[in-house]
């Protein structure tokens, strides 16, 4: 016997198979549960804090020297000798170069020459009779004024006795006579010293003095123009540059030794006039020098310009950077930094806790262990932390690193 299906039998009989299938899944499924585990992220935080912020401004210079000189001669002459090279260190004193002093010598010898008869002569001079005439006449002015003074007073005594009529007129004609006599004597005296010292004596003698005076004068100024041939370092030092060779003409012009001292340095920096404020003369400043990355370097602002530079409008600084040690080369890069702004008692956050999406800086922080994204607005920073200027609680913890493979509302471990 052949049993027909229908088409539709059919296809009501898969659907049923199909429910069959599906309810049977669903019971196994229920008696064979499957467990899916998350991954739960480890993060590290920090709390946001009340602190001080400061920022700082570098601003870039070459060192230079404290100190660089340029020795020339004073006078031109051939160079005789040259006693240093570059990279010599000198002592204030120390002779660097010389010149010829052969025509000096022949000037100087003439010179001391003149002195020799101008003094001979001052010789002579003094040694005249005049000098004992004069001694002689000052001690008769001497003796003779004595004189009259004794005289004089008799003669007074007398007058006032013969006044009172105690003694005859004859007495006082004899005094009166004494008194008469010895000013003529004192008046001759005193007349012949004046004339003595009138007379051409003291005159020569004075001259004579002016003319070994005079020839000394040219003694010294020879001598200072052979002392003047040999050039001296006016600073201790190294020698920075040697512009000059033996038999090479010198002057006041050309052929020079150039010396530094850089046992302290300096570097000149230009800044706005908003930073002046900040600043003042004998604060300390860091310095950062290119070449010696590892080594903490502080410098002192020894000078401020009084006025704008008339090249960029702005102030010079000058920063003084002690090199007792040698650690520090001339010409070196260095980066100086003044302090520009400082807030304190601020909420602040590491730098590297804050992610910029959009333009918009965002903290991720964590909460009851689940991440929670939140915007933030910022102030001031500086290399380590920023300011916080929007509303958020202190010691909140937020996210150090690894917030672009978190999402919000995420579940998360703290860890230290």
């Amino acid at each position: 016997m052949k049993f027909k299906i229908s088409k539709k039998k059919l296809i009501i009989v898969g659907i049923v198979l199909a429910v069959v299938v599906v309810g049977s899944i669903s019971i196994f499924s229920k008696n064979n549960k499957v467990e899916v585990k998350l991954d739960v992220k480890n993060v590290k935080t920090q709390k946001v804090t009340t602190g001080t912020i400061s920022t700082n401004i570098e601003y870039a210079s070459n060192l230079k020297p404290a100190k660089e000189v340029i020795v020339l001669p004073k006078a031109g002459g051939k160079v005789a000798t040259v006693n240093v090279n570059v990279g010599d260190k000198v002592s204030v004193g120390q002779t660097l170069f010389t010149l010829e002093t052969t025509d000096y010598a022949a000037q100087l010898e003439q010179a001391q020459a003149g002195v020799s008869a101008a003094s001979a002569n001052l010789e002579r001079t003094s040694d005249s009779g005049f000098t004992q005439q004069l001694l002689q006449a000052e001690q008769l002015v001497g003796k003779l004024q004595i004189q009259y003074n004794t005289v004089k007073d008799s003669y007074d005594r007398t007058q006032t006795l013969y006044s009172a009529e105690a003694v005859p007129k004859k007495e006082l004609d004899d005094s009166k006579a004494q008194y008469d006599a010895i000013t003529i004597d004192l008046k001759n005296a005193e007349d012949n010293l004046n004339l003595l010292k009138s007379k051409s004596g003291p005159q020569a003698t004075k001259a004579a003095e002016a003319a070994v005076e005079q020839a000394q004068a040219g003694v010294n100024s020879v001598q200072n123009q052979i002392n003047n041939a040999t050039i001296t370092a006016p600073i201790a030092g190294v020698v920075s540059e040697k512009a000059v060779e033996v038999g090479q003409l010198a002057s006041g012009q050309s052929g020079s030794v150039t010396v530094i001292d850089y046992s302290n340095l300096t570097a000149e920096i230009n800044i706005p006039d908003k930073m002046l404020a900040q600043i003042q003369v004998g604060q300390s400043v860091q310095v950062d020098i290119n070449a010696l990355p590892d080594k903490k370097i502080v410098g002192v602002i020894d000078n401020i310009s009084p006025n704008t530079s008339s090249k960029n409008n702005f102030y010079v600084v000058k920063v003084k950077i002690d090199n007792s040690n040698d650690d520090i080369k001339s010409g070196m890069f260095a980066k100086i930094s003044l302090s520009a702004e400082n807030k304190s008692n601020i909420l602040m956050v590491p730098n590297e806790t804050i992610k910029m999406e959009n333009g918009v800086n965002y903290l991720y922080t964590v909460d009851n262990g689940q991440v929670k994204k939140i915007s933030i607005e910022t102030g001031i920073s500086n290399e380590k932390f920023t300011e916080i200027t929007s509303s958020i609680e202190e010691g909140l913890d937020v996210i150090t690193e690894g917030q672009n493979l978190l999402s919000d509302g995420e579940k998360v471990n703290l860890v230290e």
